[in-house]
């Protein structure tokens, strides 16, 4: 293993561990990273009841959010929303973060410029809410 990817696997081992004992999480499927001024880590798995669920722990005091999959829109819905609503050039990665208690999908892509971006998604609707562009 390379010492520059270190970090995130103790962070995802981390977070696969609050969620087996917080949430239920049998099968972990996905390993999120988001960082929007605050520092989030989280799974996607399914739990103890056969449910599909994310697992969002702030890096800073370990909050706990579990979220049922089935209450807002999937990763590929949201890059779905990116894809015709932005017309990226290249998606880069999809990451779960929470703002204002709120979940939401956080999309970076290059743009038709070649150009970085990232856009807020919110999870419930899939409604966009907020774009950074052209960086």
């Amino acid at each position: 293993m390379h010492t520059a990817e270190r970090p995130m696997t103790i962070a995802r081992a981390q977070t696969e561990t609050i969620a087996k004992k917080y949430a239920g999480v049998r099968d972990v499927n996905s390993f999120y990273t988001s960082n929007l001024g605050k520092t989030y880590y989280s799974v996607s798995g399914v739990d103890n009841k056969n449910k599909n669920v994310f697992v969002i722990v702030a890096k800073k005091g370990g909050t706990v959010t579990v979220i049922n999959a089935s209450s807002g829109i999937s990763e590929q819905q949201a890059k779905n929303v990116i894809s015709q609503r932005k017309h990226p050039s290249k998606l880069n990665g999809i990451s779960l973060t929470l703002i204002k208690s709120k979940p939401y999908w956080v999309v970076s892509y290059m743009n038709s410029k070649g150009r970085l971006c990232f856009t807020t998604i919110s999870f419930k609707n899939g409604t966009i809410y907020k774009s950074i562009e052209n960086i």
